[in-house]
């Protein structure tokens, strides 16, 4: 099987060419959680077909996380599926395009070797700020879907040993009929915003999250003042995304970075 390793911000996938439909009887669940197993094979926070779209836009992505479950969306996996779909000639870099994930249709942009923008599906704001009990601490937790569940917290500091105790509980709690992504955020005066991310279906920290960190921007630029958009947020692995909101609706843009190409055999 070819695939291509690529990194959205310090997301990494495993990206495959499946618009011919010949992967179809190998890309099983147990065999995309095998791939993303990290030590044992190629390792990755997950996979990610292109396939042919049938409904007429440029191609459809179609997203596992690293357990093997598919998943509506990832923003910096569609960031990263818009490079690779540049890189294959699919789409044309400087222009944009529409393309289809399990959440819906969105739109995309190729701004350079290794930057992408997209246009997200619209996000769904179920509610700014309410209590909500983990374990012994009550949060005062925003929550919004965009294109994935996400719990927002947020924190003065990101290293208080918080994350560590009770972001699994956010992740697990009742209340998210199917879990939610939990997202400490730490604010500055200024940009950029700081967050962690504990992921659904990896079941641990990721070193980015786009979706979640629209949820952020989302989130804060309603809660608070003093933040304004565009957002630019600085994920755990030091890069920085930038959100913001046009007539088209809410953006993404960061890296988008070919990292290798390989071939694998077992």
């Amino acid at each position: 099987m070819k695939f291509w390793k690529m990194s959205g911000a310090g997301n990494d996938f495993v990206m495959v060419d499946n618009r011919n439909g010949e992967l179809n009887s190998v890309l099983t669940a147990d065999r995309i959680a095998s791939v993303c197993q990290r030590g044992l094979s190629i390792g990755a926070d997950g996979l990610i077909e292109l396939r042919t779209d049938s409904e007429g836009s440029a191609f459809r992505m179609k997203y596992y996380n690293s357990d093997g479950g598919a998943a509506d969306m990832c923003g910096n996996g569609a960031r990263c599926i818009c490079r690779f779909s540049d890189m294959l000639g699919v789409t044309k870099r400087g222009s944009e395009f529409s393309f289809r994930s399990d959440a819906g249709l969105h739109r995309g942009l190729v701004t350079g070797d290794s930057e992408a923008r997209i246009w997200m599906t619209e996000p769904v704001l179920h509610y700014i700020e309410q209590p909500l009990q983990a374990g012994d601490r009550t949060f005062q937790t925003g929550y919004a879907d965009t294109g994935v569940p996400h719990a927002v917290i947020f924190t003065d500091d990101l290293e208080d040993g918080s994350f560590e105790k009770y972001a699994s509980l956010v992740r697990h709690h009742n209340s998210f009929s199917a879990g939610a992504n939990a997202n400490w955020v730490q604010l500055n005066n200024q940009n950029p915003v700081m967050m962690r991310t504990f992921e659904r279906g990896v079941e641990g920290e990721t070193l980015a999250c786009g979706t979640g960190a629209v949820a952020v921007a989302l989130i804060a630029s309603e809660r608070f003042s003093f933040v304004n958009l565009p957002v630019r947020i600085e994920v755990r692995s030091g890069l920085i995304l930038t959100v913001s909101c046009d007539d088209r609706g809410w953006w993404l843009q960061g890296q988008a970075k070919v990292v290798y190409q390989g071939e694998l055999f077992s």
